[in-house]
């Protein structure tokens, strides 16, 4: 298994799927776990904070919903 390392706008994170929120295109530079979120995070092309999302931060700094780290 080959783990896939990625980085951007100070942020790093292990996985291809996850979805970054680029600062370099206004973005607020969280890493979410997947596109769903990630888009849930901008609902009017404008970020919200994850916090006020029911959202859990792992300790690498990626958004996910709370039941997945119960997981």
């Amino acid at each position: 298994m080959e783990i896939v390392r990625m980085s951007c706008c100070g942020s790093t994170w292990v996985g291809a799927d996850r979805a970054h929120c680029c600062r370099r295109f206004a973005g607020c530079g969280a890493v979410f776990d997947d596109a769903p979120l990630f888009d849930t995070h901008r609902p009017r092309g404008t970020c919200v904070d994850p916090r006020t999302l029911d959202l859990a931060q792992t300790k690498n700094g990626i958004w996910l919903r709370p039941l997945d780290l119960a997981g």
